[in-house]
Order: C-alpha cells, then structure tokens, then sequence
C-alpha cells in the first residue's frame, strides 16, 4: 500500500510500500526495508488528518462519513483506538451488529494505547455515554490501565466523575452492582478522589429503580433483604475503602445514617 507522507529514511525516495499489518515499509527505489512504530505510525500527517476527519463526522452525528474516514485509517494503522471504537460504534448502534463494541475492548485491551489515542478517546466516550451505559467498567478500567502516571490522576478523576455518576444515575436495576463492580468501584475510591461517584452510590439507596423507597415494597420482605445485600452493603464498603480526606467522615456519617434509616423501615413495614 502507498502511503503519503512516508518516505525511505535511507534514500529518501516517496516510492515505498507500506505494510500496514507488520508496519514494514518496503522502498522501491533502494530496497531498504524499515519498522514504524506505533506512535510513528500515529504521527504521520495522513493518519492525523484523517482521524481527525472521523471524529469530527462522528461528533456531527455524521455516522456514514465517520465510518468512511474511519476505516481509512485502519487501512493504514489497524489499531487506532480512536478509529477502531467509531466503526464498532456504527456498527453496534447504527447497523445493530451486537457484541461489535465488546469486541472493541476485548481487542484494544491489549494495546498501549498513545497519548492522543487515550484522549480521543475519552472525547469519543464521553460523546455517547448515552449508548455506553453498559460498558461503564471497561471504559474505565480501558483508561486507569492506560493513565498510570501521577499527572493523569486528575485527568483521569474528571473522566471517572463524568462516566460513573452518569451511568448510576440510568441503570434500570441494581443488578450493575456485581462482586467485579463494586471491586472496581472500591479500587477507584481508594485510588482516586471521586465524591461524585460516591454521592450517586449513595443517592441509589434511594433512588435506584430497585430501591423499596421507588417501589414502595418494603413490605416485600425478601426483595428488600436483596436490595439490602446486593446493593446498599456494597455501597458502604465503597464508602469505606475511599481515601483518607475531609470529605470522607460526611461520607461515612451519610451512609451510617441511611442505612439505620433503610433498616429501621424494613423492620417496620
């Protein structure tokens, strides 16, 4: 494949070809054969330009095009992260392909993702929670694997406050909060400073479709005892694992109170 704007870094010659599985350009001109890496490959001005281009139809709503300027990205780098979720995206919510965005993660999940690739794609997600709601955990364990450093940690928190409270606040049963997610929920708490997250676990207590409060069924003796296990225990041991701050005692005083409170009325009803 030809490529623009790769030239042979021995002879300097535009007549190359690219192999954009192994990432081997081949010159025609000296025969020299080089590696590109990852971020080189990133880097080069027709695989910007042309990702830009995706993103940008994709923020538009212009899905045809999106996936269009997407899929000539991955002729050219077939792990762009950013490329790679726009046309599992269309293809899971456009041409209703279901499992096309698990697969998505299944195949980034071992890639170290570049720079950019993890703030296009913090823009991406962000830009269709409404759809994403879901894959809550793998969008967030996707982006704290990749944004280890100590100066992603706020970058990272303002990512986790916006996905999580959102997606609590739309779960349409209590069924999200699994052993896995609320391990997740709890090594966030410990590791970040996520008030948000935890204000909107609270908030489930009582807000949740679940929730005896919503339902008026405290009567209903086993479904509240569920509810009580399975999601207002959770949240006080998310509560309890958040890190040491000012904040954390209010947290704690909350949920003490809520949940006598969730007690008090399940032994009264």
């Amino acid at each position: 494949m030809e490529l623009q704007g790769l030239t042979c870094n021995g002879c300097g010659s535009s007549d190359v070809v690219f192999d954009p599985v192994t990432r081997k350009l081949h010159c025609n001109q000296c025969g020299r054969e080089e590696y590109y890496s990852r971020a080189q490959l990133g880097a080069n001005g027709k695989v910007a330009f042309t990702k830009d281009n995706a993103i940008q139809f994709f923020k538009s709503g212009n899905r045809v095009n999106a996936r269009k300027f997407a899929s000539d990205v991955l002729n050219i780098m077939q792990d762009n992260a950013a490329a790679l979720f726009i046309l599992a995206y269309c293809d899971e919510f456009v041409e209703g392909r279901s499992g096309a965005i698990k697969e998505f993660f299944r195949k980034i999940d071992d890639v170290a993702l570049e720079y950019d690739e993890v703030r296009d794609l913090i823009n991406l997600f962000t830009l269709s929670l409404y759809n994403l709601r879901d894959y809550e955990s793998d969008m967030e364990i996707l982006m704290v694997k990749n944004m280890q450093s100590e100066r992603d940690r706020p970058e990272l928190e303002k990512f986790i406050e916006t996905v999580s409270p959102y997606c609590i606040g739309k779960y349409p049963s209590a069924d999200f909060m699994t052993a896995e997610h609320m391990d997740l929920y709890c090594d966030l708490a410990a590791n970040c400073n996520i008030p948000k997250t935890c204000f909107a676990l609270l908030k489930g207590i009582q807000s949740n479709p679940d929730s005896p409060y919503v339902t008026k069924s405290f009567y209903m003796k086993a479904r509240t005892q569920y509810f009580h296990d399975h999601y207002v225990l959770p949240v006080g041991r998310i509560i309890n694992a958040m890190k040491e701050s000012p904040g954390k005692s209010k947290f704690l005083g909350a949920f003490s109170a809520m949940l006598k409170k969730y007690e008090s009325d399940a032994t009264i009803a």
